[in-house]
Formats: structure tokens, sequence, C-alpha cells
């Protein structure tokens, strides 16, 4: 080993508490920034990893002002593969409802599979590999498929499943295993747990542009852009759609009308983020997260590498004397600087070695405490533990260069002479200054979790207009026909039921409806959300009826009625909206209290309910009981109805998955918040035992004296409380206006109140006297007399 090394292991022996701390804090710094980098690394190359990805583009559409849809037409590939010259290829994706698997007849089902129907053209677009068999470079043939390694595991564990058969769906159709998708670290917004062939028959109507339901895809050529993409599909426009949808207005008219169709091209690369498209084919990405928890994480090494700083500094009067004994005998500075730098580097390397270890541990606790993976599994001996080494070595040396420089910095006369820090002023004062900033972070970032928290549960129990509590969705119940209201009407024979309705729509759900309204008064008509519902809707999921009545289904009339919210009225001009006539014939009959059908990013806008009995969707008011058995029952009861199980939820559920990203954001924003509280109570923890040891002379002395226990403990406090001050005076201004500025993002939003400042305020108080006055008792419980013996 490097004799230079020798006294920074003697160092580390001879005050092994100060090393531990340091060590300790430095570990979980490298390991948390480390992973929120490979975090932020693999959300910022999602999607590109496949080859080509930057010649890959996504084409959606819009119509009826409905849109922008994920999905295009069935036309659209053709005309695209043989008209537009920067297209290369084309490749078309259908997603359809979730299904059933089964290895054969006799055995249960694997539910909620979710199946992409491919062409043959797929895999000459996307460059997936197979981790098993082979994959087909000509497409999938009639009874082949193709499985993700989670689903080949999930269904046949360790067995090979090549050649193995599956029966998918209500008809138990029998495929083939003939490859297995490789599985890497790589993200991507295609998620495919299972490949079926897709039939490519020309559509039954070419000239319906008002009807979407493939995810399109195209491959540019080398020499293509996006901007001739974007100018053929203006012409298409423009010579193809325009004439065959009949309109007799201008073409500039069309366009502004709710009529027309329009197109819009994500490239690949930034579908992931650019995710507000309808039925997309995941949930996307969070930006303002990635781009938060990248700024975490250099805040967590930032609190780390203060601490090294601090706590080697505050121990410069015993290195700098061996320093300037080494200066003094001819040691060059730069040899010494050499030196100092190795050390910490040495440091930080050793650090490494136990962040290998944490990295694991604080995956394995983010995802038992928030139920989400952060970054999926990060595998020993991967190449991300390359980049590990990397950033060790350069936080190593970042760490050491001021204290190197400060310590090769002092007179060799001078501190070779002292016995204390004295004529060391300017290091506390820098100590002082990054205290400060330690202080900052960990209150900016305890502010933040509070704001984003307040605004979660504000969500949560908002007045959305109806009471969505205790209610249970049974949804595609169309596949039982005429049987629907048998279904129903057992349901309601149950206890547990207070009412049910069945209806096409639900607020919070996928789906879209909008239809075209216009009153005897209106130049044009509008296009506004609709909701196909039955007589019992409102009062089974708790809409609140402000003017008229409800649908009557006795009234044969009112299969032409309307009810509007608030804001439809508004939207349509109507003074006296009841006995209203709305598109010649339709009578509005009712008006409900306005009410959240979307995010809370979203404004409440129109919206009209319509009578209908088509099923889709039975909405089941629960009265309490015991709700765990009722969904047994009815999970059992429904396959009695129909093959295919349908999907059971809470209207809940469909708020918790809107609001999913910010409840996601909330949880990592607070575990981190967590470990920088941390970083920061071992750096106040290592200054504090610093500030008693050098102090313990002068503490007997006042014990001594007469002073008090509270004399003592505002004597090591008042500092740190006086740089917390400081602190928070910098920190809650800019963290206030950065949550102001992610609270715009909502339409409906809380205030931030002076209660959130008082306990930010609190709790870093509470922490820092926690701390500080724990070790001062400590320090009281010993004999003043012997501390003043052996100093």
């Amino acid at each position: 080993m490097n004799k230079e090394l020798i006294p920074a292991l003697r160092s580390f022996r001879k005050y092994p508490v100060f090393s531990l701390i340091n060590l300790g804090g430095l570990s979980i710094g490298i390991a948390a920034s480390f992973i929120l980098l490979i975090y932020s690394q693999r959300e910022f190359s999602t999607d590109r990893h496949f080859k080509d990805a930057n010649r890959i583009a996504r084409i959606g559409t819009d119509f009826f002002h409905m849109g922008p849809f994920a999905i295009s037409q069935p036309q659209l590939p053709l005309l695209a593969k043989a008209g537009c010259k920067d297209v290369e290829n084309v490749t078309s994706i259908s997603i359809e409802d979730k299904t059933s698997v089964r290895l054969s007849t006799q055995e249960r089902a694997f539910n909620d599979i979710l199946p992409y129907s491919i062409d043959a053209e797929f895999f000459t677009v996307f460059s997936y590999q197979a981790s098993a068999g082979s994959i087909p470079q000509m497409g999938l043939a009639p009874g082949e498929t193709i499985l993700s390694e989670n689903s080949a595991h999930k269904f046949f564990g360790n067995t090979d499943p090549i050649g193995k058969t599956l029966l998918i769906g209500k008809k138990m159709t029998p495929y083939k295993v003939v490859a297995v998708l490789k599985e890497g670290f790589e993200k991507s917004h295609l998620e495919p747990q299972l490949l079926l062939p897709r039939s490519t028959a020309a559509p039954a109507n070419p000239n319906n542009w008002m009807s979407a339901a493939l995810y399109n895809y195209v491959k540019l050529k080398p020499q293509g852009s996006i901007a001739g993409l974007n100018a053929w599909l203006e012409t298409l426009r423009r010579k193809v759609i325009y004439p065959s949808s009949g309109a007799t207005i201008s073409y500039q008219e069309w366009t502004a009308s709710n009529m027309a169709v329009s197109f819009t091209v994500q490239p690949l690369t930034s579908i992931y983020f650019d995710n507000n498209a309808k039925f997309d084919t995941s949930p996307g990405g969070n930006l303002t997260q990635v781009r938060l928890l990248s700024t975490i994480s250099i805040l967590l090494i930032l609190l780390a590498i203060i601490n090294y700083i601090n706590l080697v500094t505050a121990r410069a009067s015993i290195r700098a004397k061996e320093m300037g004994l080494k200066k003094t005998y001819g040691a060059p500075r730069s040899t010494l600087v050499g030196q100092l730098l190795k050390e910490s580097i040495l440091f930080s390397l050793l650090a490494m070695l136990i962040a290998c270890g944490l990295i694991q541990v604080i995956l394995f606790l983010y995802q038992y405490s928030t139920g989400a993976a952060l970054t999926g599994p990060i595998p020993f001996l991967s190449a991300n533990y390359i980049w590990l080494l990397f950033f060790s070595l350069a936080v190593g040396a970042l760490a050491g260069l001021y204290p190197a420089f400060y310590l090769t910095g002092l007179r060799p006369l001078l501190t070779i002479r002292s016995t204390t820090t004295s004529g060391m002023g300017s290091n506390s004062h820098i100590r002082n200054g990054l205290v400060t900033v330690q202080f900052v972070i960990a209150t900016g970032l305890v502010f933040l979790s509070f704001v984003v928290y307040s605004q979660l549960l504000y969500m949560k129990n908002k007045d959305k207009g109806f009471q969505s509590e205790g209610i249970v969705l049974v949804d595609n119940i169309e596949g039982m026909k005429d049987r629907a209201t048998t279904f129903q009407q057992l349901i309601e024979q149950q206890s547990q039921v207070a009412s049910t309705s069945i209806c096409e729509r639900i607020p919070g759900s996928k789906g879209v409806a909008m239809y075209s309204y216009r009153t005897a008064a209106m130049p044009k008509p509008l296009s506004i959300q609709t909701f196909p519902v039955d007589d019992r809707y409102i009062s089974t999921i708790g809409m609140h009826l402000s003017d008229g009545r409800d649908f009557n289904r006795h009234l044969a009339s009112d299969t032409n009625a309307l009810i509007l919210n608030e804001s439809a009225v508004a939207a349509l001009g109507l003074f006296n909206p009841v006995g209203s006539v709305i598109n010649g014939s339709e009578k509005v009959i009712g008006v409900v209290k306005d009410f959240n059908y979307a995010s809370l990013h979203e404004k409440i806008g129109p919206a009209i309910l319509r009578y209908s009995t088509r099923p889709r969707t039975l909405a089941i008011r629960l009265r309490g009981g015991n709700t765990a058995s009722f969904l047994d029952w009815l999970g059992r009861a429904s396959k009695d109805f129909q093959t295919e199980a349908p999907t059971i939820s809470f209207l809940d559920d469909n708020f918790a998955r809107l609001a999913e990203k910010e409840r996601l954001l909330g949880q990592a924003i607070s575990f981190f918040t967590i470990l920088a509280i941390i970083l920061a109570t071992l750096g106040l923890i290592g200054l504090t035992i610093f500030t008693i040891e050098r102090r313990m002379k002068e503490i007997g002395i006042r014990k001594v004296l007469g002073a008090t226990r509270s004399d003592i403990l505002n004597l090591i406090s008042s500092q740190f409380i006086r740089l917390a001050a400081i602190a928070s005076g910098i920190a809650l201004p800019v963290s206030w206006w950065l949550a102001n500025r992610w609270l715009n993002n909502f339409a409906y939003r809380i205030s931030i109140n002076v209660g959130t400042f008082f306990l930010t305020e609190a709790l870093i108080l509470l922490i820092a006297f926690a701390v500080i006055g724990l070790l001062t008792l400590r320090a009281l419980a010993a004999n003043p007399v012997k501390n003043l013996r052996t100093e």
C-alpha cells in the first residue's frame, strides 16, 4: 500500500466516530444520487435503444375536436407507404381489450393480459431481439405468438416456452409460441406482453376518416424528414379527405370546423414525455418528476460532499500540523495536494463499495414503501456499475479539492506551533457557509414535500360533483347483450347493493364521446362531452340535480331528452334551460351541477347526459358491509353471463389513475427528502461532536462556575440555529416559487398557507435541537473536573 495513505488510515483508526459518520454519509449520498441519475438517464433515453429511432414517428389524428388521439385511421398506412416519398416503411399495431390466456382447457386462466396485434412490417420498424426462439422477419403467421420475458416466465416458469401452445381469449384460440422478446434495462412506451398476428385486410369503407383504431408508425427514409411527412399529410387532407367528407363549405372553413380531420406526427423519442394524446399505449413519463429527481440527485451528492469537507476541515489543526512539517522538510505543495486527493478518492472508493449494497437496499425500500419500482433492478456486474466507479472517482476528487488546497495553503511555522484551530477563521466561515447550504437543501425539500402531499390530499378529497366512494364498476358487459338487464337485476337483489345503473361512460374513464349541439340562436354547433346513461345514473353516481328532473324510462319522450351540466348551460347560452330545445328536437329536462369527468389539471367543461340503455358499464353503489365477499361473489356471478370475465374496479380508481403521476412524484420527493434529512443530520452530528470536543474545557469551567444545562445547550446550539434561520430565509421563498409553478399546472389546486412555512421550519428546528440537545446532554453527563484535568 502506498505509504502516503498510511496517515489517512491512522486517522480513520484514531477518530472512528468522525470517520464512520463521513463514510456513512458519503455512501448514502453516492448510492441515492447514483440511483436517481440512472433513473433520469433511463427515462430520458426511452425508445432510443431502437435502431434508427430518430427516423421512426407515430401518426395520430383528431376529429370532432375529441382528440388528439394516439391512434389513427386504418387506411393511412397503405397510403403513406405508396404516396409519401419520405416514408420507407409503415407498421400498424392494434391493441384490444385485456384478455385471458390458458395453457390448456383444464388449467386456470391468466387474466388481464394485454395483447398487441401486429402486421408483417412490425419487426422491420422496431428492432426487437429474441432471448429464445427466433423472430420471424416476415411477421407472425396465423396461429403464432411471441411473448415478453415476463409473460413467458408467468405462463411457463423456468420451462422453455418455444413450441408450446397457448389458448387465448374467450374462444380459447390456439397459438404456438415461436419466440420470446429480450427485455433489457432499456425503457419504451411500447410494453408488449403478448404479440399476435393482425389481419391486414383493407378497411370496409376507405372514405371513412372519422374512425381511428390503429397505432400507425412510419420509418422514414435516411433522407426523409418529419417536415416532408407533415407536408404529405396536409396534401392528403386537401386532396383526399376534404373531398370525401361531402362538405359544402370551403376548405379553409372545413379545417376550422369540428368535422375536419387533422394529424399529429410525434417522433418516437418524444412520445414518452409528450403524452397528451388520448388512448396512448401507456401512461407515459412525467418530465417534471424526472427533472426534479435529477436535481435532487445533485443535491444529495452535494450534501454528502459538504459533509466530507466540513468534517475534514473541522479537524484542520491535526492534519495542518502534519502538512506543515512536510512542507518544512521540503515537500512541494503539489505533492501534498496529490496525497490529500488520493486519500479523498480512496475514501470515496471505500464508500462506493458500501454504496453497491446500499443501492439494492434503497431500491427495495423505495418499492416497499411506495408500491412502485423506480428504475427496475440494477443487477450486479452490469455496465451501470462501471459508471458508478467513474462517478465515485469524480466525487472523491471533488470532495477532496478544497480540503487539499486549504490544508496545504497554511503557513508551516503557524501550523507547527499551533495547538488549536486559532488562526484558521476563514475555515470556520466557509464551514458555516456549507452548513447553511445543507440547511437550505433540507428545508427546501421538506417544504416541497409538504406542498405536494397537500395537493394530493386535496385532489383525493375534493368535491367532484358526485359521490365517488363505494361505487363498483363492471366494465365490458356489452358481451352479455340482452342478458345485461338480468345480470343487473341479480346484483340488485344483494343486500350490500343500494342502486345500480347501466351506462356507456363514467367520469374519469378513458372513453371519449362528443356530440354536436346547437340551439336555434347559435350560428354553428358546439362539440360537447356526452354521457349516454340510463334513468338511475344520477342517483347511483350521486350527482346533484339543481333544476328540472331526472330521466324517466316510462316516458317515451325521454329517449330524446337531455340533462345539461351548468357549464353546458353557459356554453349554449341558455338562460332558462329546462324546456329549451337543442338540435331542433332534443328537449332539456334537467340541469346537474358541474362535475369533474377528467383530470384536475383541466377545468370542468360542458357536459351533457342523454338517455341510453346500451350496456357497456354497470355502476353499483354499495351500502357498506363486507365489500370483499361481495366482490368475490360478483366475479363468480359475472362468469355465468359471459365467457370473458369483465373488468371490476372502483370509481375512485379512475381518478387515482388520473393522479398517478402526481402520486408517484409525491412519493419520490418524500422518500429522497428523508434521505436528504439523514445526510444533513449525519453532518450535523459530526460537527456538533467536533464543537463539543473542542469546547470541553470551556464547558467544564462553565459547569464548575454554576452554568445550567440550558445555558450550555444554548452555547452549543446558538450557532447552528442561527445558520438554520438564515437557510430558511433563502430556501422558503425559492421553494414557494417552485411549488407555485408546479401548482399552476392544475386547474384545481391548493393555496400555500402560512402553516406550511411554520411546519417546515418547526421540523427542521426540531431535528437540529434533537441532535444538538442529545449530544450536548451526553457530554454534560461527564465529570467536569475530569475534563479540566485531561485538557
